[in-house]
């Protein structure tokens, strides 16, 4: 998940940044006093201000308090809004276009991008949970846009964390039941016990050569060290090929999604 690849009007505004907040809050507090500056004189009262003038001027000046309150203080220690640009994640999360994706071959009838509020307090005052769905920044890396290491960059991700620090992580085939059908496929083994999974889209496939990481052999995760992965385990760039996740490159946990209004839920 990349918050910056989508150009709809709602990742704009999540993606502005604090000297751009700044300096729309200067703009509209200018605006603010030129309109107060608009006098509409009556009888005894010659230093009246225009009632028109005075409107905006309190709309400006509510637009200034609650973009500081958001931007400048909510969105940077407590909750900020990202959005789901690919399928990594899904059927947790839904990230498709409508049409046939010829990378993935997944093919969809309707276009749907949730959009989620994380929580960038909880991870001040607690250790993440297996379990938890937590937005990241990724290590350059991790990129797997770019092979070259140049053009590389920390893209910010969400996934599923499978492994917390001591936790010993393997990948590989067994008997998996998902949906009520069992089949032999690749599952995650956590401490030597086989992880049940309802969550993930479909059973994991052959693991390619690039996943290098749990799935030979058994990954033993150091102190400081998280293991991810997608949902969508077929199609997801995740620790299995990249590696182990730094503790201190946890954003925050995902809680919420809030658009579209037919998918509104928590998340678990």
């Amino acid at each position: 998940m990349t918050p910056t690849s989508d150009t709809g009007v709602g990742e704009i505004f999540a993606s502005l940044s604090v000297g751009m907040i700044t300096l729309i809050a200067l703009v509209l507090t200018m605006l603010r006093v030129m309109l107060l500056s608009f006098k509409a004189p009556r009888p005894g009262k010659p230093n009246e201000v225009h009632p028109m003038a005075r409107g905006i001027a309190e709309i400006l000046e509510s637009l200034v308090i609650a973009g500081i309150l958001v931007f400048l203080i909510i969105r940077p220690f407590f909750v900020q809004a990202f959005f789901i640009p690919s399928e990594s994640m899904e059927n947790t999360l839904l990230g498709h276009d409508a049409g046939s994706n010829k990378f993935t071959g997944s093919n969809h009838t309707d276009t749907v991008h949730d959009h989620i509020f994380v929580n960038k307090l909880i991870y001040r005052y607690s250790e993440p949970q297996r379990g938890d769905i937590i937005v990241f920044r990724a290590p350059a890396y991790a990129d797997a846009e770019h092979s070259d290491p140049a053009e590389q960059k920390e893209n910010v991700l969400i996934k599923r964390l499978i492994g917390i620090p001591g936790d010993r992580i393997q990948v590989k085939e067994a008997q998996v039941t998902l949906n009520g059908q069992t089949t032999m496929a690749h599952a995650v083994f956590r401490n030597g016990v086989q992880l049940v999974e309802p969550y993930i889209k479909e059973p994991m496939g052959d693991q390619p050569p690039s996943a290098k990481y749990a799935v030979s052999s058994e990954l033993v995760l150091k102190p400081g060290q998280l293991f991810v992965m997608g949902d969508n385990r077929n199609d997801s760039n995740d620790s299995r090929y990249w590696g182990p996740l730094d503790r201190d490159r946890v954003i925050g946990k995902a809680n919420f999604i809030f658009f579209p209004f037919n998918r509104i839920r928590v998340l678990h």
